[in-house]
């Protein structure tokens, strides 16, 4: 995803979706974790600050949103088409470009400076005739202004069709240089060049890790081409060496994930919803949605009481060393709304 760099970056941006409300984006100042001696116990939960900004979902609609970033800009995609941008520097928000087509849930990672590659997560639930993938470039024709573009579909994905018995399912996927790299349960991995538009079958294997991972060539000067993500067995952060055939875990650290440490303040941080931050110089932040507690809640027009899950976000810092060790630093957790219906979080 981004070059190995002895320098890091302190500041990060939390993605919190709430899919019957909006999605809120909340800048964090990361220095703080990487100081001091990490946490034995979890820590007290913080208020979370206010939104640098938030997006609405349309009125009456569970619509859902994939938000990434390149360089200073943020892009929302939405299920129903929408892309929504957010200017960090100048904290601006504005419309952008319609998609070619909805899409149930998307896959959407940047590949350069105002280019982002966008897929739908389960191809065989797109409408027919629309398109599975899509790029968002710059228009030459329309004045450099961002359009979204069609991408041909991958081979071996002619045969697939609406309704039909065969489903396709990204399963894993990570950038590298003009390359998205992109997993299908059962089907194998593919890579899309978008220099030159065109798909590469890269082996009949799948990735080892599930959802966005990112690779760091040459991992602090060792000359290792290292993935970085969750595996798809178990869950654990963990490397993968991307110079062999098919690419294995060389590293797992489930200690990573405050799972223990919650527990014993009889919280749930659930390892399914961890995502990851490249911080520079060997440091990562991991973020995890945590259960800390069930309030009583009274849903529109029903007599019965559910008890709902009271939700928080745990940020917690890690370092890997050039011998592959992984240093604990602090964590913080902080409370969502009572209110606050929590699909996922994730860092940018």
């Amino acid at each position: 995803m981004m070059a190995a760099s002895h320098s890091h970056r302190n500041r990060a941006l939390l993605v919190v979706d709430d899919p019957y409300e909006a999605y809120f984006i909340f800048e964090l100042n990361l220095d703080h974790l990487f100081s001091g001696e990490p946490d034995e116990e979890f820590p007290p939960i913080l208020n979370i600050p206010d939104p640098a900004t938030s997006f609405n979902n349309l009125p009456r609609s569970r619509e859902n949103m994939a938000t990434t970033i390149s360089g200073n800009l943020v892009v929302v995609a939405t299920s129903m088409s929408r892309t929504l941008l957010y200017d960090t520097d100048s904290r601006s928000t504005s419309t952008g470009p319609e998609m070619r087509s909805g899409k149930l849930s998307i896959l959407l990672v940047p590949v350069a400076d105002d280019m982002v590659f966008a897929m739908s997560f389960f191809p065989h639930l797109d409408p027919e005739g629309t398109p599975h993938a899509e790029l968002l470039a710059k228009d030459t024709d329309a004045g450099g202004h961002l359009a979204w573009h069609p991408i041909p579909d991958p081979p071996l994905m002619s045969s697939l069709s609406p309704g039909g018995e065969r489903e396709w399912r990204i399963s894993g996927y990570f950038v590298a240089g003009t390359r998205v790299w992109v997993s299908f349960s059962h089907e194998g991995t593919f890579s899309f060049d978008t220099a030159c538009r065109q798909w590469r079958m890269e082996g009949t294997w799948e990735l080892p890790v599930r959802g966005l991972a990112l690779l760091i060539p040459d991992f602090l000067g060792g000359g290792q081409q290292l993935l970085f993500g969750f595996s798809s067995a178990d869950g654990h952060f963990c490397a993968c060496d991307m110079e062999a055939r098919p690419p294995v875990i060389i590293k797992s650290w489930p200690e990573a994930i405050p799972s223990k440490l919650a527990q014993r303040a009889r919280y749930f941080a659930d390892p399914h919803t961890a995502t990851l931050n490249y911080c520079g110089a060997g440091r990562f932040c991991i973020s995890t949605t945590v259960v800390t507690g069930y309030f009583p809640r009274k849903l529109t027009n029903m007599d019965e009481v559910l008890n709902l899950p009271r939700h928080a976000v745990s940020l917690v810092a890690i370092e890997v060393t050039p011998e592959m060790q992984l240093i604990r630093h602090k964590l913080d957790c902080y409370s969502m709304s009572a209110d606050a219906r929590v699909g996922g979080c994730h860092l940018l």
